[in-house]
């Protein structure tokens, strides 16, 4: 029990130190500070697992579907549960369909974790990139002009989603600052307001006051002309 609860502390502390680091570890930090441990390769891996799914990076290692591996230049990034459940029944579908389609679909899926950040599911990338490929096999069978078509396909979508999250937050910046302009005036004037007093509050027009509403959920009621 003891030794469990040593083990425990000790990635307690490999947790804490990745956070003074921005969420980073160097992988020789902690197979030094296992050493005692006489951890096998099994277990090294294990505790890296660990790591990774607490969002650490650990700079020398990298998950790469499911398994720990020797990192190269660039770290992939961490996927969800989700996305590791999506990834295993993908690689499944590949050696369903190996013969014909299965080495495209793998070189699109390796496109696909190149560029993933995390931002969008890894599950919705491929597809993207699934559309490229057909769309651009139809046009060229050079391999190079059709993985670079995928690629485009695939950066082009997370550019869009992530302008669409940036809408989005905005928005959300409005409703959240209008619910609070409502809350002050409510309290100042001791009584319920009107869309025409909240306007000239917060000086913007009725109509983007409406929409905003209609997205809060909230009800305003107008003066009676």
């Amino acid at each position: 029990m003891s030794g469990k609860l040593e083990f425990q502390g000790k990635l307690g502390w490999i947790l804490e130190e990745a956070k003074e680091h921005g969420g980073r570890i160097r992988r020789e930090d902690v197979e030094k500070y296992f050493e005692e441990d006489h951890l096998s390769e099994q277990q090294m891996e294990l505790v890296y697992d660990y790591l990774l799914s607490q969002k650490v990076a650990v700079s020398g290692y990298e998950r790469k579907f499911g398994k720990i591996v020797d990192a190269e230049e660039k770290e992939l990034s961490v996927l969800t549960p989700e996305e590791e459940r999506y990834l295993e029944n993908y690689e499944q579908e590949i050696g369903a369909c190996r013969e014909k389609m299965g080495p495209w679909l793998e070189k699109v899926l390796d496109i696909a974790r190149k560029l993933h950040d995390g931002s969008v599911f890894l599950g919705d990338l491929v597809q993207e990139g699934n559309v490229s490929l057909m769309l651009s096999m139809e046009e060229t069978q050079d391999e190079e002009k059709i993985l670079e078509a995928v690629e485009t396909g695939i950066e082009a979508f997370l550019a869009e989603q992530k302008d669409v999250k940036i809408r989005d937050n905005k928005m959300v910046e409005k409703v959240d600052e209008l619910e609070e302009q409502i809350r002050k005036l409510k309290e100042e004037m001791g009584r319920k307001i009107t869309l025409e007093e909240l306007a000239l509050y917060t000086e913007r027009s009725e109509a983007e006051i409406k929409a905003v509403l209609k997205l809060a959920g909230e009800e305003i009621q107008e003066e009676e002309k």
